[in-house]
């Protein structure tokens, strides 16, 4: 289970890694937009335009999540940048 209040930041987790790091908040965002996914269905079906409109908290909280996993994928590519690979 994803505790999507739980942010991971290489800082914090160096003995983890920037790219272990990266994937774990993929799969926060990738389950995330799974559950928008299904709950947007679900309301088009049911015409529940207040559950549609309250996606919008999960979107960006999935935006957050990727926008973390490129940071850390940065991370690591300027940590090879500064040895010359």
């Amino acid at each position: 289970m994803f505790r999507r209040d739980v942010v991971f930041t290489y800082e914090e987790n160096r003995e983890v890694g920037p790219i272990p790091l990266a994937a774990a908040h993929c799969a926060t965002a990738l389950h995330q937009l799974l559950g928008v996914i299904s709950a947007s269905q679900d309301a088009v079906a049911t015409g529940d335009v207040e559950r549609l409109a309250a996606q919008s908290d999960q979107l960006r909280d999935a935006r957050e999540a990727l926008e973390n996993a490129i940071n850390n994928t940065d991370l690591l590519l300027n940590m090879l940048k500064s040895v010359g690979l």
